[in-house]
């Protein structure tokens, strides 16, 4: 049972960082900024620590790719859109992906 709900849980958090990349590919700084204005920034920090990189292998996700998809740009639009958390955010951002 728990591969099966490995397996859910891991297409649905697979289509959500999709959809965020799309989003941080796609939409200006500013048009980010005004998404994000309203995003608890302590809720979010909660949220990627449920995801080390042994966790999204359990689901599935590859790490490669995803490192091969989050350019040097995209985590500086992190950074300007964020602001002083963004450096929590890039810091978790960027051991996931290691």
């Amino acid at each position: 049972m728990s591969d099966i709900s490995n397996f859910i849980q891991g297409q649905i958090t697979r289509k959500k960082i999709e959809k965020g990349l799309e989003i941080l590919h796609n939409e200006s700084p500013s048009d980010l900024k005004k998404k994000l204005q309203n995003v608890d920034m302590n809720e979010i920090l909660q949220k990627m620590d449920e995801y080390d990189k042994g966790r999204l292998q359990d689901l599935g996700i590859s790490v490669n790719e995803l490192r091969g998809r989050v350019s040097e740009a995209d985590i500086q639009k992190v950074q300007q859109v964020l602001g002083r958390d963004g450096e929590k955010v890039i810091r978790k951002l960027r051991n996931m992906l290691r």
